[in-house]
């Protein structure tokens, strides 16, 4: 059985074990546990029935991120979406555009276009003609976006990025301790009859021992209960309430295209950032099983649209697992199970704090800008990448590999008109065009009706 097990995921030949398996996994389950708490509370804002989304939230990203597992093999764990669950809840029910009713059905119909170009290996052939020196910078992108991400939600820098965060806040200041804590373990070696060896899991105890540290400080509460109850009755107040007839109205066009493109493109430098993460990219900077992760992907956004969630898309935590040693779909299966269980003990996983998980996440964001080992820092090929590690940081994911693409189609036209490389090689080719022009498509203005 074992023999099977490691065939079947290439535990081996990826240089991976059940146990580093089981433990990524478990890290990146606690650095995406805050998920249940702010999803649901975007959800709850746009008029939603809390309990019933935090269930949906769980029992979806379970069964979509062990299905990545299974099909995919990757590590790599899935969730509702930060972008579009905001544009749902903030532009469109609040702003009064829409019902979340009708948001669904947007979610569904993106959904569907994303498993048809899946389908038809039309999103897979999409990455191969993105330059490689933009392939390459991807996964720094992606650690810079997940620190920014991290110090913003924890408090340790402002929103406006004008200085630090008040220490006097309890909250802010666990933050801090928790990043000491997380450095202190990531850092620490130990050198045993001339070996050196890392501590394992360093940043799944530096999230406990914080978490731990916030309850005696009092930041943290200790849940009246440890089991959800009541709660799953819930889940048909949120689920099969979608409308995509009216969703199909010409003035929700442009709401479908922004969740489509923001989407496609995150999902995307997500993938790669990953894949470089975890040295699954070939020569070309290409991910050999990214078809699969978009199908799943894809599916997992109509299958979440039916249950009341908005666009499931591949998260940048699981890079934490990553960083622990997860190679494998293991590591996926894994944080899909814990995801399963957190339906039935949620109080327990909803104290984790975010003071916890950010530094983590942190850490994890620093190590991925070792991907840049491989940049060509030849300036007109550097450029393109520092203008999109530049946007990745102040504005996000999707934007920085449009302005990334932008970028390169203008140095090398000029190249070609300015300089004595005018060969063929030298433009960028038609497909690399039409896709730039494609992404440019995500900045239509959120009030376009």
């Amino acid at each position: 059985m074992n023999k099977k097990v490691d065939e079947f995921f290439e535990l081996t030949k990826r240089g991976g074990n059940l146990k580093t398996e089981i433990l990524a996994g478990t890290t990146t389950f606690a650095t995406l546990a805050y998920v249940l708490i702010v999803h649901t509370g975007m959800m709850i804002d746009a008029g939603m029935d809390g309990m019933g989304v935090m269930l949906a939230v769980a029992l979806i990203s379970g069964l979509i991120t062990i299905a990545m597992g299974l099909y995919g093999r990757v590590p790599f764990a899935l969730a509702p979406g930060m972008g579009t669950n905001a544009i749902l809840a903030y532009t469109l029910v609040l702003g009064g555009i829409c019902s979340w009713q009708v948001g669904m059905g947007m979610i569904m119909i993106s959904g569907i276009i994303f498993l048809l170009l899946s389908i038809f290996s039309i999103r897979e052939k999409i990455v191969k003609i993105i330059p490689k020196p933009l392939k390459i910078g991807i996964g720094a992108a992606v650690g810079l976006f997940l620190i920014r991400l991290s110090l913003i939600n924890s408090g340790l820098v402002g929103s406006d990025f004008s200085g630090f965060g008040d220490l006097s806040d309890p909250s802010i200041l666990l933050a801090a301790i928790g990043m000491a804590i997380t450095l202190l373990l990531y850092c620490l070696r130990f050198r045993i009859k001339g070996r050196t060896y890392v501590l394992r899991g360093s940043l799944l105890i530096s999230i406990v021992l914080t978490t731990i540290i916030g309850i005696l400080m009092g930041v943290v509460s200790l849940p009246a209960s440890v089991i959800t109850t009541g709660g799953f009755a819930s889940l048909k107040n949120v689920s099969f309430k979608l409308d995509i007839l009216g969703a199909l109205k010409p003035q929700y066009f442009a709401y479908i295209l922004i969740f489509f493109m923001g989407d496609f493109f995150s999902t995307l430098g997500t993938a790669l950032g990953l894949g470089g993460k975890a040295h699954m990219l070939d020569e070309n900077g290409n991910l050999p099983v990214i078809g699969k992760v978009f199908l799943v992907d894809a599916a997992g956004t109509c299958i979440g649209a039916l249950f009341g969630l908005t666009t499931i898309t591949t998260y940048v935590e699981s890079a934490a697992g990553v960083e622990v040693g997860g190679r494998t779909g293991l590591t996926a299966i894994t944080t899909g199970v814990l995801f399963l269980i957190c339906m039935f003990f949620a109080p327990i996983f909803l104290m984790i704090p975010t003071a916890a998980t950010a530094p983590a996440l942190i850490m994890v964001g620093i190590s991925m800008l070792q991907t840049l080992s491989g940049a060509d820092f030849e300036i007109s090929e550097w450029i393109p990448v520092a203008i999109m590690l530049i946007i990745a940081m102040f504005v996000g994911l999707g934007a920085a590999i449009a302005i990334g693409l932008v970028s390169f189609c203008i140095i090398r036209c000029g190249k070609y008109l300015f300089t004595e490389e005018r060969s063929k090689e030298t433009l960028p080719s038609i497909a690399t065009i039409i896709l730039t022009l494609l992404s440019l498509l995500q900045f239509i203005p959120t009030s376009a009706s």
